[in-house]
């Protein structure tokens, strides 16, 4: 898998690539959204639900934001939108950031769609963001999605207690992390390169 830096608004895997969310995908990116299955709003802790406005003020609103880059998943194979990962909370005097990533639909689930997105916006972060530090944030029900983060290199911190409210119950929330020399010693030698 290779990391096209030339073009930094596409990053392009084996079954997956990523562009830069921004208007041009106004109408793709606002059906897939809304085409989110039930069990990606449970695993990913969504609970406010949005109209095509709020969407398009969203855009807008990310355009301008400098602390956050927004990747949408696209399937080699269809040439469709099947999720997003967001670097989000850019600090670039810590070196640090966030990621999130959600695949929409359940039928999207299980292909590795998920694992090479994630694998490729942890490369842009720790090579064009030059960030030392990603973490993210799991709910301790998605056995799937910690399975594939802990593959992918990420270490666990620790509990944030009650992290989350949701569907009128509080969740704990696992707080993982991955480093800059963790990242590039697994994908090294896996011959993950930069082109």
């Amino acid at each position: 898998m290779k990391l096209n830096t030339k073009n930094f608004l596409e990053l392009k895997g084996d079954k997956v690539y990523l562009k830069k969310l921004d208007k041009e995908y106004m109408e793709e990116y606002w059906q897939a959204f809304n085409s989110s299955s039930l069990e990606s709003n449970i695993y990913t802790g969504t609970q406010q639900v949005f109209n095509k406005s709020d969407v398009e003020r969203h855009l807008e609103n990310i355009s301008m934001d400098s602390s956050r880059v927004d990747f949408l998943i696209f399937a080699k194979e269809s040439n469709k939108i099947v999720g997003e990962v967001v670097i989000s909370d850019i600090y670039p005097n810590n070196r640090s950031a966030g990621i999130r990533i959600a695949i929409y639909r359940k039928e999207d689930f299980n292909k590795g769609y998920g694992s090479e997105a994630l694998t490729l916006a942890l490369s842009y972060g720790f090579g064009m963001l030059n960030l030392h530090r990603i973490e993210l944030e799991v709910l301790p029900f998605n056995e799937r999605a910690i399975h594939v983060y802990e593959k992918i290199g990420f270490k666990r911190e620790g509990i944030k207690r009650d992290g989350t409210f949701y569907f009128n119950k509080y969740y704990d929330l696992i707080t993982m992390s991955i480093l800059e020399d963790e990242f590039r010693e697994k994908y090294i030698e896996d011959d993950f390169f930069y082109e």
